[in-house]
């Protein structure tokens, strides 16, 4: 039933909160499984050609297996009443797994049990979550990122390219990213940058700037041989889009 590309995501619970996911992934022309116990939740979805449909309990484990969830990379849990789904996709071992929280002592319970990412619906819109759930990087460094206000966040990731070895600061141009570099920590030392420091492997970069923007230079940052840096030196007006 379910269409079994790497790409899909699939959304347990098409409530208020589900929905404004589910129309934010299909606007990004991301084809969704989406799972609810009753029928009526999952009528608005029926004729869209990104829309798989499932009326099922979503706790059942030979459901989700006959459903084809193990071949899915993120899934969005986003009924409120939602630790037996949570603990039946933890056995499968789900690769990522995005759950919605009603409270504190939720997220808590929702934490402590393995969940990688933990929304609040008070706090997290639809939009934002479906950001999270196809931005790879987003969820790799998740840990790492606190939000600020108005989509900005400030995070911290290590240096562990050699292409960002022995390159003077003002010639790679942190700007052009989107991110503003705010603090380098090397051992025990801490220090603010400056227009000729050199990086060394596993200096630790704390950076302000957009979600996107900054997880996408984290995940630059984390390459092993990537072949954009001596790109973005000469060309000044290079940009993550």
């Amino acid at each position: 039933m379910s269409r079994k590309k790497k790409s899909n995501i699939c959304v347990i619970g098409v409530g208020r909160f589900g929905s404004a996911v589910i129309e934010e992934l299909v606007s990004q022309d991301i084809s969704v499984l989406a799972i609810d116990m009753d029928e009526k939740q999952l009528s608005n979805y029926v004729n869209s050609p990104l829309v798989t449909t499932v009326v099922a309990d979503a706790s059942d484990i030979q459901t989700l297996q006959a459903l084809g969830i193990t071949e899915m990379e993120t899934i969005i849990v986003s009924s409120p009443n939602n630790i037996e789904v949570v603990a039946t996709l933890l056995e499968l071992n789900i690769e990522h797994i995005i759950a919605r929280a009603a409270s504190s002592r939720h997220a808590r319970v929702l934490r402590q049990i393995g969940v990688d990412l933990i929304v609040r619906p008070e706090v997290e819109a639809g939009a934002r979550t479906a950001l999270i759930a196809t931005n790879s990087n987003f969820i790799k460094f998740s840990k790492t990122l606190t939000e600020i206000g108005n989509g900005f966040v400030i995070g911290s990731s290590h240096v562990l390219n050699n292409n960002f070895i022995n390159i003077q600061l003002k010639d790679l141009k942190f700007n052009n990213y989107g991110i503003t570099l705010v603090l380098i920590k090397r051992g025990r030392d801490s220090f603010l940058p400056k227009a000729d420091i050199k990086f060394q492997i596993g200096d630790e970069l704390m950076v302000v700037g957009k979600i996107a923007d900054v997880t996408k230079f984290f995940g630059l940052l984390n390459e092993d041989n990537p072949t954009i840096i001596s790109k973005r030196i000469n060309k000044r007006s290079f940009k993550i889009k």
